[in-house]
């Protein structure tokens, strides 16, 4: 599912997310806005829309995952906006 930011004819952002009725989780899988757009509040509203969307159909819990370094600052503070909690969390990951 994805819903788009239009401003004036112009697609500035969007939002991907799916539904888990399994599990009755949603999951925001992308989001983006473009950079002369950002810092205005549309991946804010985008987020809402997503989340709404996931209420509307029944879901209990919402979850997004984005990078910790500082290119991602701009992310966890859009999604903290829409009233995300960040979780602590590890991964580690090997080359092979």
């Amino acid at each position: 599912r994805v819903w788009v930011a239009d401003l004036d004819g112009t697609v500035v952002g969007f939002v991907a997310y799916e539904l888990n009725t399994e599990d009755n989780t949603g999951e925001v899988q992308l989001l983006a806005v473009h950079p002369d757009h950002q810092n205005q509040g549309i991946g804010t509203e985008l987020n809402l829309v997503a989340l709404s969307e996931m209420k509307k159909s029944g879901l209990t819990m919402a979850k997004v995952e984005t990078g910790g370094d500082p290119s991602h600052a701009p992310a966890r503070r859009s999604y903290e906006k829409a009233g995300y909690t960040a979780m602590p969390l590890v991964r580690y990951f090997q080359a092979l």
